[in-house]
This record gives structure tokens, sequence and C-alpha cells, in this order.
């Protein structure tokens, strides 16, 4: 008789949590990013119950651009789904901290959301079967042991890390699918 290895929903909810703690944060962070500044933004743990993880980071270039990070890590699941989002602000803004006073909340919504690209889901080209079937994800894959498990924990890690290192390649390709929304973000976000 066979025994299967296996974790509990919670435990890999932990796992995927430090792996983007661990690799996705500090790349991050090499790359300028910074906590979200929104008064409403995220910055770990969603739910007393234990129900997920949101991680929400921001960057500002040009003094017009907001390219917002959003990162969900959820219960009963395998993934670690990261969404892309890019806004121009109208009038520029010379540091990201002077919206702490607004709510970033409509930014995750209809219509600012029509834009938001998952990344490693949403961004290729070609057949939709290829890459499904070829490509990596940001996905703790299946595993029958120890052994493949903790492959496939590393594979996940190293993958987190150089996506996260490389997001400017992302951002590019954001910009060839979608042009940025504009934001009024002095009358508290509203679409111009």
């Amino acid at each position: 008789m066979r025994i299967f290895y296996n974790k509990t929903d919670k435990q890999l909810l932990e796992i995927r949590n430090n792996i983007f703690l661990e690799e996705g944060i500090p790349a991050l962070k090499k790359n300028d990013f910074e906590l979200d500044p929104f008064k409403t933004s995220w910055h770990g743990q969603y739910n007393s119950g234990i129900q997920g993880y949101i991680h929400q980071y921001s960057r500002l270039k040009k003094e017009k651009y907001l390219e917002r990070i959003q990162v969900y890590i959820l219960k009963n699941e395998r993934w670690i789904q990261i969404n892309l989002n890019i806004f121009e602000l109208n009038p520029r803004l010379g540091v990201l901290s002077k919206l702490n006073k607004y709510e970033g909340i409509k930014l995750g919504m209809p219509p600012y959301s029509l834009t938001e690209m998952r990344l490693r889901n949403d961004d290729y080209k070609g057949p939709p079967l290829f890459h499904m079937l070829f490509l990596p994800e940001h996905k703790l894959g299946n595993y029958d042991n120890e052994n493949s498990f903790n492959k496939k924990v590393l594979k996940l890690s190293r993958l987190i890390r150089k996506d996260m290192e490389n997001i400017d390649s992302f951002i590019r390709r954001w910009h060839e699918m979608y042009t940025p929304n504009m934001i009024d973000w002095e009358r508290k976000l509203v679409s111009q």
C-alpha cells in the first residue's frame, strides 16, 4: 500500500505566503516598489480566520505612472496570483506617499480593474493551450512525496524571485496590451 505525502491547506497557504515574503518582496523592493500608500491597502493577512493574504505594492514612474502589484494568496488553492495594473496620474505626483490619505479600493474595481493583467496568465502571446501545457506558472504543482514537494517549493520560489526581479518585462508587456486609465488623485481617484 502506497501512502501519499500530504500538506494541509493551512500549511500550503503559509508556505506560499512565505515564498512571496522571502523571494517576491525583496525583489520588488530592489525595483523601487514600496508598500501601497493608500489607507485601504492590504499588507498581509486579510481575514482573522486566515483565509489568505493580500500584498499590495506600488511604484511611481516619471511622476505620473502609478504601477501597482496586487498579490493574492488564498486558502484552498495552490496559486500565488500576481496582478499588475498601471494608472496615469493627473496632476503629476512628486512622491507616492502623498496618496496615503486617499482610498485605493476603487482601483481594484471596474472600470479601473479592466486593465489588470495577471502575470503568467494574461500576458502570453500565442495559443492558450501552448502556454497552459509548457510554460511556468505561479502555482505549487502536484507532488506525491516529500522530495517532490520540496522540488515544487524550490521551483515556485525561483520563479517568483525571477519574475519580481524582471517585473519591468511584464510592465512592457502590459503597455503592449493596455493604455493606462487616467485618474485624478486629488479628487479621491475619480476617473476622468
